[in-house]
């Protein structure tokens, strides 16, 4: 097969949220404007629309299949997981969900090998399982026929469908560079299981995990700011608060509080199959409709690319309210949001009041907007034991250090988050120096520059 490009880059795109991060920001931008570098995206979306959009001259697509592990590759996720257990709590906590009966079985041996060998040689003895129980099994053919020089990854945790192009990078000994989608990936979900050549974060309070928990070499870390927050940094051109409500249909003399509500697993565990979200809102705004609130407030319920869109309906049947549920169905797993959605969600923070979530990624994305924030930590179903409570979310390793900025408010009860919306209502103002403590924590940088960064890292490695 004839190449005429000096270089090629494979690159995963595993969910819809890394089509956000990656391909619609500077990344992808400036990558695909070195006419030598051929670009071969791996995404599970094949359609033709998403082509169209992202296709060029010196871009390929292949599809990027979903990946089941096998029993052995899901008992060593346990074991690497309980290596790291006890230096943090997300894992301890058993996640979202609270379940640690798999990870209470490894956790004595792993323990004992902690303590006879230590932390460096358990990570290595990690490394050398995954190698031995999850052999190589797809995408050869497309690693002899392009011959790629660089991997991109962007999630590779929890085994997502790019795992196996981790795997096989490794087995050509091509080099891997992993985006880091989040800024709990590295606390949540275990680290990537296989060599990675160098990591991009987005701040430092990341790049110390990957140091402290899995032993990543610091010079191999590179902070380039959050990509998907450029739009926020950049100053774009946006509609007043009354063409912005006009367009939703809310109501421009009212102030709005928004709703973002997590996925359909935020605030469910085995005592709570189903999240208590979509009636948290409801009893939001019964509260509303019923005069609680002195001022005149609406409510705009945004839902997130994993909710149940189906959970939420019966909200359209009530006043004061607006459901929005951006994006479109796709092949990924997640809806598929585009630059307008992205836009006007900017708009939502930008004209919005307030906001409420449960443990949600969005609290960060309020304090760019100053905008007060109140997140749900209570049981709105009743009390429940610590290791099934929300209660927990909030000691998360990545929560209990944006908590440290005193940047947002936790409400303990229906009660009390009633009059935590009333008080924040009145005073804007509130937890305000927080609030700009965790923007300077969170997105390091703040001058819309972050994807070129990534973009200019990148080509510096290839």
């Amino acid at each position: 097969m004839e190449n005429r490009y000096r270089k090629t880059i494979f690159l995963a795109i595993a969910f819809g949220t890394s089509v956000r991060d990656v391909l619609r920001n500077s990344t992808f931008k400036v990558l695909t404007n070195d006419k030598t570098i051929r670009i071969v995206i791996f995404a599970i979306n094949e359609s033709e629309e998403f082509k169209m959009e992202f296709g060029g001259d010196n871009i390929e697509f292949v599809p990027l299949n979903p990946f089941k592990p096998t029993r052995l590759e899901k008992a060593v996720l346990h074991f690497h997981r309980a290596t790291i257990r006890d230096r943090c709590k997300t894992i301890d906590l058993g996640n979202t969900a609270g379940d640690t009966y798999a990870l209470d079985k490894f956790t004595p041996i792993a323990r004992l090998l902690l303590f006879l060998f230590g932390g460096k040689m358990v990570n290595k003895i990690v490394y050398y399982l995954y190698m031995i129980f999850s052999p190589s099994r797809f995408y050869h053919e497309e690693f002899e026929r392009y011959k790629p020089d660089l991997v991109l990854l962007t999630r590779v945790l929890n085994f997502s469908a790019d795992y196996p192009l981790l795997r096989a990078a490794n087995k050509y000994n091509v080099p891997a560079i992993a985006l880091v989608s989040s800024w709990d990936n590295l606390t949540s979900k275990a680290f990537f299981p296989f060599k990675i050549k160098s990591m991009v974060v987005w701040n430092e309070v990341i790049k110390k995990e990957a140091m402290e928990l899995f032993y990543f070499p610091e010079n191999n870390i590179f902070i380039s700011g959050i990509p998907r927050y450029d739009l926020f940094f950049s100053n774009p051109t946006i509609c007043s608060k009354v063409e912005f409500c006009m367009r939703m249909g809310l109501d421009p003399e009212a102030k709005i509080i928004l709703y973002c509500t997590g996925s359909g697993a935020t605030g469910s565990t085995k005592l709570d199959l189903k999240s208590p979200e979509s009636e948290i809102a409801g009893f939001l705004l019964e509260n509303i409709n019923n005069g609680f609130f002195k001022e005149k407030v609406q409510l705009l319920v945004r839902l997130h690319p994993q909710a149940n869109p189906e959970e939420y309906m019966y909200l359209n049947e009530m006043k004061n309210v607006i459901l929005h549920i951006p994006g479109r169905k796709s092949s990924f797993q997640d809806r598929l949001f585009s630059g307008n959605d992205d836009l006007e969600y900017l708009e939502s923070l930008k004209h919005s009041s307030l906001m409420i979530n449960l443990a949600s990624t969005v609290t960060i994305d309020a304090s760019v907007f100053d905008l007060p924030t109140i997140c749900i930590n209570f049981d709105y179903r009743g009390k429940r034991p610590f290791k099934y409570s929300v209660k927990r979310l909030y000691v998360f390793d990545h929560y209990a250090k944006l908590g440290i900025n005193n940047g947002f408010e936790l409400a303990d009860s229906k009660q009390n988050l009633l009059e935590l919306i009333s008080e924040n209502l009145r005073n804007p103002s509130k937890l305000r120096a927080g609030r700009q403590k965790i923007v300077s924590q969170q997105c390091y940088y703040t001058d819309g520059n972050s994807g070129e960064r990534v973009a200019s890292y990148i080509l510096k490695n290839i």
